[in-house]
């Protein structure tokens, strides 16, 4: 990995030191060469819970609903409705459990297998109460399996390392970086964890010459 490639891989996290993104590709190496230098002057920090898992929150979140916490958007219309089910398989899920059973339904008393087609035509009432129902769910606090989607999907600051750590850091043997994706007792857990002290981690780093450092989480 080059210095250009590593800076376009930490952009999206360096708060400290600004990093234009949509330039750094073909900017000049001069250019470059001013980047790396502000960038090890305020190196990107990423943060280590207590069991090793890094994240780039200084402090662990637990955003109040599931709008906060995966950046779903509210639907107001049949054609939201109907695209937020079709691009979001837990949308369709909380669908597919409403429309089991249509008791609740203003006007149409039967939704067909192909309910997505259906939702094309149903009566607005019923669309209406659906948009609601859906809502609300987006609203709604998060559950266990929300939070595991924002980390696996990037959503999160667990996530957000994750992704680092997995997609875009050459580096991951020389700082004992284990990925664990994959279920565990009681839960799936995703996360990158550091498996060598904090001290050495920054040490190593410094020794290497990355514009990275570690630090404990709050």
């Amino acid at each position: 990995m080059n210095r250009r490639e590593f800076l376009q891989s930490i952009a999206a996290f360096a708060t400290s030191v600004a990093l234009p993104l949509d330039s750094i590709a073909w900017a000049p190496e001069s250019v470059i060469d001013q980047i790396w230098a502000a960038a090890l002057e305020i190196p990107t920090i990423f943060y280590v819970n207590e069991y090793g898992a890094l994240s780039s929150d200084a402090v662990e979140t637990y955003p109040a609903t599931r709008k906060e916490l995966l950046d779903y958007q509210e639907v107001s219309s049949r054609e939201e409705l109907l695209s937020s089910a079709q691009d979001n398989a837990s949308v369709a899920d909380v669908l597919e459990s409403e429309l089991s059973d249509p008791d609740w339904f203003a006007e149409d008393e039967s939704v067909p297998d192909d309910w997505e087609e259906w939702l094309k035509t149903a009566a607005d009432s019923t669309i209406g109460l659906l948009i609601e129902r859906v809502n609300d769910w987006i609203n709604d606090t998060p559950d266990e399996h929300d939070f595991e989607s924002a980390d696996l999907g990037g959503y999160s600051g667990r996530g957000h390392a994750l992704r680092f750590f997995r997609d875009d850091f050459a580096y991951g043997d020389d700082f004992n970086i284990v990925v664990v994706e994959g279920d565990c007792p009681g839960s799936s857990y995703f996360a990158a964890e550091l498996r060598m002290s904090i001290e050495d981690a920054n040490d190593l780093a410094e020794g290497l010459g990355l514009p990275i450092r570690f630090a404990e989480q709050g």
